[in-house]
């Protein structure tokens, strides 16, 4: 009889014990952190903002959804700055850079590049925590 209650005495502090790690780890992953990044610009003038938002849809689908380590992407503009505002969200600040890099050079992005007027562009990068 005593070597049944030891036995469900050492169950119970085992059954205990995973539980605490299995929170531990939800915990964990709710916590951890990514990379929030910002970025503003204006498309150029004679750019049909139809056309741009059609280019923009693409790039979401066929470009930075598929990079590694993204998590989310959304856009939007404000029609009283004429301003796109873009926020992505990375895995870690490694993925964000590869994906920049790459994105500055990748053929499949040249259309969008050629919409956007450089000199407004604005990019910001924030960890969360």
């Amino acid at each position: 009889m005593k070597k049944i209650i030891a036995i469900f005495a050492v169950l119970a502090l085992m059954s205990f014990h995973h539980k605490i790690q299995h929170k531990k780890q939800l915990c964990h992953q709710v916590k951890s952190s990514y990379i929030t990044e910002i970025t503003t610009f204006k498309y150029k003038p004679e750019v049909n903002a139809v056309d741009f938002w059609k280019e923009d849809a693409k790039i979401q689908a066929n470009y930075t959804s598929v990079q590694a380590g993204f998590i989310s992407r959304e856009s939007g503009d404000s029609e009283e700055k004429n301003e796109v505002l873009v926020i992505v969200k990375w895995k870690t600040k490694a993925d964000a850079d590869a994906s920049m890099n790459k994105f500055m050079t990748d053929k499949s992005v040249q259309t969008y590049m050629q919409m956007i007027d450089p000199s407004t562009m604005k990019m910001e990068r924030y960890e969360n925590k």
